[in-house]
């Protein structure tokens, strides 16, 4: 893409981009590529409500590994009415979609044991 972009940016008398903002662009679209790839599962017709918490958790994840705390903040206020049961306006239909779904309760049920305090 980035000899297309050049072609097109010099047939319009523009200069090509610097080396830091080819890497700035790539950071960006590495960053946004899971929220891609989220939006295009969830747009399907079939099963997608039983995906929309694994679909938040991965991107979660995502954004947990990388240096941008201010989209993962984003995120979690954003979506704290699906992932967090003690959050005011609490909507458990996906939560519930996902816990009867065979091949995705599984997952959930680990992740919510792995975060579960140990009884002392």
């Amino acid at each position: 893409m980035k000899n297309d972009v050049n072609a097109i940016l010099g047939e319009a008398g523009i200069d090509t981009r610097l080396t830091s903002e080819w890497t700035k662009l790539e950071e960006m679209a590495n960053l946004l590529f899971p929220f891609a790839s989220q939006t295009d599962t969830l747009q399907t017709n079939c099963l997608s409500l039983s995906l929309v918490l694994p679909s938040l958790m991965d991107l979660e994840c995502h954004l947990q590994q990388s240096a941008n705390r201010t989209i993962l903040t984003d995120l979690l206020d954003r979506f704290s009415s699906l992932l967090n049961s003690q959050a005011g306006g609490f909507n458990p239909l996906p939560a519930t979609t996902s816990l009867l779904d065979l091949t995705v309760a599984p997952v959930l049920l680990a992740h919510h044991s792995s975060k579960a305090v140990p009884n002392e």
